[in-house]
């Protein structure tokens, strides 16, 4: 029996497709570009799919409305966008061209991902199989903008754990980046840390742990929410 491991491409692997991203893979599945820029200059877009296994599988396609509230990504359903074919086989080592486009055409900045998912095929017996998913950004009249544009703030929750905020002041998405986000908290961040995308006039909320690695206490103290009489983590010896 042929298990597939679950992959979900979070904004944190999609710039632009023009800035030379390679193709994202997984699994039984690569899909090029890995984000999709549509708008009044450009009203349909598409992706590549390409099924690199020895076997068939059929695939389902679909739009969700993006946005993001208290600190965290939120998906909705939505009209919105049109997928076409929202469902289709690839044969083995066939490919499949996946478009999109607004419904109705509109000037308005507006962010969607776009589901790739595998549709199980039925098993004999009782092993457990997971299907493949994909989730990639899809932006219409949105683009990018600069690190400059995030705002950064760290507080203590509640439960004894410290989080870091990053809000968006900008008029264009920005994908967070690591380096720059050590520079502008002072925190030294866990390699592979997971971040991701700020959508505009939205934050970002990550929890870091109640003892997070502070290299640079003087720039952490200057993003610290608030006076919560709560310690502030030690800076960590480098």
């Amino acid at each position: 029996m042929r298990r597939i491991l679950p992959l979900f491409v979070h904004v944190g692997l999609t710039l632009s497709a023009a800035a030379g991203l390679s193709p994202a893979a997984a699994g039984t599945l690569t899909v090029d570009p890995v984000l999709v820029e549509i708008g009044t200059a450009r009203r349909a877009g598409s992706v590549t799919v390409r099924n690199v296994e020895n076997v068939p599988v059929t695939i389902r396609a679909y739009p969700l409305a993006w946005s993001q509230a208290e600190g965290q990504d939120r998906y909705d359903e939505t009209s919105g966008v049109i997928v076409s074919p929202p469902v289709f086989t690839i044969p083995a080592g066939g490919t499949q061209i996946v478009r999109v486009g607004l419904r109705q055409a509109s000037a308005a900045p507006q962010s969607y991902r776009l589901i790739i998912e595998e549709v199980p095929a039925a098993q004999a017996g009782s092993g457990i199989r997971v299907a493949l998913r994909l989730n990639l950004p899809l932006y219409s009249n949105l683009p990018s903008a600069a690190q400059s544009d995030i705002a950064w703030s760290a507080s203590r929750l509640d439960d004894g754990q410290w989080a870091i905020e990053a809000r968006n002041g900008g008029s264009g998405w920005v994908r967070i980046d690591a380096a720059a986000a050590e520079r502008a908290t002072g925190i030294d961040f866990a390699d592979g840390f997971g971040f991701g995308t700020v959508l505009p006039g939205s934050a970002r909320r990550w929890p870091i742990g109640p003892n997070p690695r502070i290299g640079d206490q003087a720039r952490f103290q200057q993003i610290r929410s608030g006076n919560d009489g709560a310690a502030p983590p030690p800076p960590h010896a480098r």
